[in-house]
């Protein structure tokens, strides 16, 4: 009778070391998933909160029933961003657009044209910029 409850013990401790094993390795890969994602919206709270852009000039060129957009954006936050992952939206409509320099630091412009936007002469629009990290300026302004 002593063998088997040695036995018996034996076999148990085994089996629980595999089980706090497999538990601590689940705890300790969730543990640093959270961290690494924490990490991640900390710096992008971060690059958000020091960006800010400003809209120095807007053009358009009226041909139509659309027109052409020119619009002169100056950083005038801390963070470097990139032109080529912004999103220009007129009037809730996506549209691609060509810019004049990457990357886009702080304190420098960047010209933005956008074409074949829909509304002809005398139409009043709302443009959306919006930068890499969300951070968003938008300008009402009219077609002459």
């Amino acid at each position: 009778m002593g063998f088997s409850t040695t036995a018996a013990f034996s076999i148990l401790f085994v089996f629980s070391l595999i089980a706090f094993g497999l538990i601590y390795s689940v705890v300790a890969d969730i543990a640093k998933t959270y961290a690494v994602e924490l990490k991640e919206k900390k710096e992008r709270i971060e690059l958000t909160t020091n960006t800010r852009l400003e809209i120095s000039m807007l053009n358009t060129t009226p041909y139509g029933s659309q027109h052409n957009l020119t619009v002169l954006v100056k950083n005038t936050g801390t963070s470097t961003l990139h032109p080529e992952y912004f999103d220009m939206l007129v009037d809730g409509i996506k549209y691609s657009f060509d810019y004049s320099t990457t990357p886009f630091y702080p304190s420098t412009e960047v010209w933005f044209n956008i074409t074949g936007v829909q509304g002809g002469i005398n139409t009043t629009h709302r443009l959306k910029m919006v930068a890499e990290n969300g951070y968003a300026v938008y300008v009402e302004y009219q077609v002459r």
